[in-house]
């Protein structure tokens, strides 16, 4: 049973993630309710940044203590995971930017939120072929 533990908070983290996404893209292209949105993504979005660390770190430990048959910096899932979590560690520090005003992070912070997504899909195929 413990074995599933990083595939189930994976999958609750990653739509979690998808969720915050959504609603940066809205944030973009919302007319009324611009702030609200944008207060909640701010909001939110530390929380999902908190979360894919924390499920990274459970899945590392996972696969240290319960998978003989993985080496754990060979495989494509782990690998994606460091992407996605050095992606949203660059989001994070943009929206800080962003905070201060910064025209840079502006143009940047979107982008890196995109890119963490979609790697995020491509991180769940390459989960599920060594899921145990």
């Amino acid at each position: 049973m413990i074995r599933y533990l990083h595939p189930f908070t994976g999958a609750l983290v990653l739509l979690f993630l998808g969720y915050v996404a959504s609603l940066g893209l809205r944030v973009r292209t919302a007319r009324r309710s611009r702030a609200a949105l944008a207060a909640r993504h701010a909001r939110l979005a530390p929380i999902a940044y908190a979360a894919v660390l924390a499920s990274w770190v459970i899945g590392v430990g996972s696969t240290v203590w319960l998978r003989d048959d993985l080496d754990i910096t060979s495989t494509l899932h782990f690998r994606t995971g460091c992407a996605m979590a050095v992606l949203l560690t660059g989001s994070a520090l943009t929206a800080r930017a962003l905070r201060r005003g910064s025209r840079t992070a502006r143009e940047i912070h979107p982008w890196l939120g995109a890119a963490a997504v979609l790697l995020a899909a491509a991180h769940v195929v390459t989960g599920l072929r060594i899921m145990p």
